[in-house]
């Protein structure tokens, strides 16, 4: 049988609470200090065709030993109280395989499992035994997915250097692969590539995007991106494209281009750590801000699905700023309180 085990989120790791304390409460009382911990992981790396180790907090396993780390725990406001609930791997095979049955069928990416373990293969990492899936398709094709597409860009360019590639050719590649759209692209120097567009939201947002990604990202060549910055990014522009008068016009571009919008709400006494919690996911092209207000995010979400799987990762921090967030996609308009639960409201 699985337990439940006293564990607690710190600085977006899980940790079993030590022995010598009876309550995450107790221990909290104890710090600042160095302390050993023993880790929970969403992954033990075992190294199997089959996907062994993998679960989704606060679901974890307890047959794979844990790894054990020294931490520094600064400030005993940074530590979440969590519930977690140990498992083995059978035992885990079989929740999930009852999860499947009652929650993945009637999804356009479901195929009907047997009784053998590898028709598991694939779930472990996308819904919770609690049956939160944010990977679920209700519609075909499955939708676009910019990050994706603009990783994509990043390695086909490993096979060639594009500063020495015609602007005529770099145009093609952005409008068939992130279907970008550019009224002019011309080299203005051996590593530079001036773009030239109608003023426009979504092609200034990811044009930035794609300017940001060369530059931080793909170390191995000097090439850049010049254009003129056209279209304002602010919250009422913002607005203006959520707006129900804009509504189709809106869902055909997140359709085209692999993104949403999202509005995310917290309690701005949290700002510090809610910032520097989600900053490597804008680092990692998960997202980009469009602008920010004290206790508010304004978003494009450039990975959907694997945006809010972080939000929900995050649950005992962002639950407890009382954080929600409204995802306008390609779709429909869908607003949750992000808990491991990640309730829709």
């Amino acid at each position: 049988m699985s337990r439940k085990a006293s564990a607690f989120y710190y600085r977006e790791q899980y940790y079993l609470l030590p022995d010598e304390f009876d309550s995450v409460d107790n221990f909290k009382a104890s710090l600042p200090a160095t302390v050993r911990l023993k880790i929970l992981t969403e992954d033990n790396e075992v190294n199997s065709m089959l996907e062994k180790g993998v679960c989704i907090a606060p679901y974890f396993y307890s047959e794979y030993g844990y790894k054990e780390e020294d931490v520094l725990i600064e400030s005993a406001d940074g530590v979440y109280p969590v519930d977690a609930e140990l498992f083995t791997q059978k035992e885990y095979n079989d929740r999930i395989r009852d999860v499947i049955l009652s929650y993945c069928p009637g999804c356009q990416g479901y195929k009907p499992i047997s009784n053998k373990v590898q028709s598991l293969n694939g779930h472990f990492e996308e819904i919770s035994l609690n049956s939160v899936c944010f990977y679920r398709q209700n519609y075909k094709p499955a939708p676009r997915v910019f990050r994706e597409y603009l990783f994509g860009i990043g390695g086909l360019w490993r096979n060639f250097d594009p500063a020495g590639t015609p602007a005529s050719r770099l145009a093609d590649e952005f409008k068939s692969i992130l279907h970008i759209k550019y009224d002019a692209a011309e080299k203005t120097g051996p590593e530079k590539m001036t773009l030239k567009f109608k003023p426009d939201f979504f092609t200034q947002i990811l044009t930035e995007i794609l300017e940001n990604y060369i530059e931080k990202t793909l170390t191995f060549t000097k090439f850049r991106l010049e254009f003129d910055k056209t279209a304002a990014t602010d919250k009422g522009v913002f607005d203006t494209q959520i707006s129900e008068n804009n509504t189709e016009n809106f869902r055909k571009n997140c359709k085209k281009y692999g993104v949403s919008l999202a509005v995310m709400t917290y309690d701005p006494a949290f700002e510090e750590q809610v910032n520097r919690s989600l900053a490597p996911l804008f680092e990692h092209y998960k997202a980009q801000i469009i602008c920010r207000e004290p206790g508010a995010l304004y978003l494009m979400l450039l990975d959907q699905c694997g945006f809010l799987k972080d939000l929900h990762f995050r649950s005992p921090l962002l639950s407890s700023a009382g954080c929600e967030i409204t995802v306008y996609d390609q779709y429909e308009k869908t607003k949750y309180r992000v808990s491991f639960d990640m309730q829709k409201i």
